[in-house]
């Protein structure tokens, strides 16, 4: 009898421990651990929310592993074991968001992106990628990261770190230009100069013929010791100050800055956009000609002259086609 009354609390506790380890089925769900959440908390919140049958089973798990549980975004769904649940925290791996970067982006349309689909601040993201000392780290001879930050489709997860960001983006720069760096030497063009060059490219241009033309004529005009006169220049200036408004009026282009090439001779201290590999390649390989002008021409692409005098006329002829 006495073997009895020990065998009974002894398969309570069994049946206890199956059903606390035993799998819970949910189609899916996504539990948000804060940070500074403990591990008792955490495992409250994952029964709550119906992820684990019982909060011990997690408490057990974490009793042996002992390792750092990450705060974060997760998202579960299927067959879940309680030791499932506790990998995927303990590996951090997070609910990850899909983030698209166009092409030609600046650092301020990327902050904006950012903060939009809440992957981190956008205040936050500039502090970082505005940074000297950011810059340095990766061997960059410029002020801030601009320029250096591919644009392409990421998956970050909610509350990524700026630097974290700034990290993928940039380790995904060196990794889709690696053949393209490879020329500099031999058209004796440093990583700072050729990404400034393309990224007034990209600014200037959305159609690919064009690219290498543009490439081109900043070339040429460098080479005469003439001012770029390239309009994105001043509105990145206005877009850095938060003063742009979608206008540029000729009072802008009088502005005293070194980002102005409209003020200042030569190239601006560093890119004013993230250019897409068609802009950096245009920079290495621009065209056989010797434009030394170009305006809109009213259709999305740009009119191109030699001399100024047929650029004036060319000018004339876009301002009666805007009337």
């Amino acid at each position: 009898m006495r073997y009895v009354k020990l065998l009974i609390p002894l398969m309570l506790v069994l049946v206890v421990a199956l059903y606390s380890f035993a799998p819970v089925k949910i189609d899916t769900r996504t539990v948000d651990i804060a940070y500074g959440t403990s591990t008792p908390e955490i495992s409250i919140l994952l029964y709550r929310e119906g992820i684990i049958r019982n909060p011990i089973s997690f408490l057990f798990i974490h009793s042996i592993q002992k390792r750092k549980l990450e705060a974060g975004e997760y998202e579960f769904q299927g067959f879940l074991f309680p030791w499932d649940v506790y990998s995927k925290i303990s590996k951090g791996l997070k609910k990850l968001y899909r983030v698209t970067i166009p092409e030609g982006s600046d650092i301020y349309d990327i902050a904006s992106i950012l903060e939009e689909n809440q992957i981190c601040s956008g205040e936050d993201f500039l502090k970082y990628a505005l940074s000297e000392n950011v810059a340095k780290k990766y061997g960059l001879k410029t002020h801030t990261m601009e320029g250096f930050l591919f644009p392409d489709t990421y998956y970050f997860s909610k509350n990524t770190h700026p630097l974290r960001v700034i990290e993928t983006m940039h380790e995904n720069f060196i990794k889709k230009t690696s053949e393209l760096r490879k020329r500099l030497p031999e058209k004796g063009i440093t990583l700072e100069n050729w990404v400034t060059i393309a990224s007034m490219v990209e600014k200037e241009t959305s159609k690919p013929e064009e690219r290498s033309i543009i490439s081109a004529v900043i070339y040429n005009r460098i080479r005469k010791g003439m001012k770029l006169q390239i309009d994105p220049t001043v509105i990145y200036i206005l877009k850095s100050r938060g003063d742009w408004k979608g206008k540029l009026t000729l009072d802008h282009l009088q502005i005293e800055d070194p980002y102005n090439t409209y003020y200042y001779y030569g190239l601006p201290p560093s890119p004013i956009c993230n250019p897409g590999l068609e802009s950096l390649k245009a920079v290495i390989e621009p065209a056989e000609v010797d434009y030394l002008y170009f305006v809109a021409d009213g259709s999305g692409g740009h009119k191109f002259s030699k001399t100024l005098q047929e650029h004036n006329r060319k000018v004339r002829e876009y301002r009666s086609v805007r009337r």
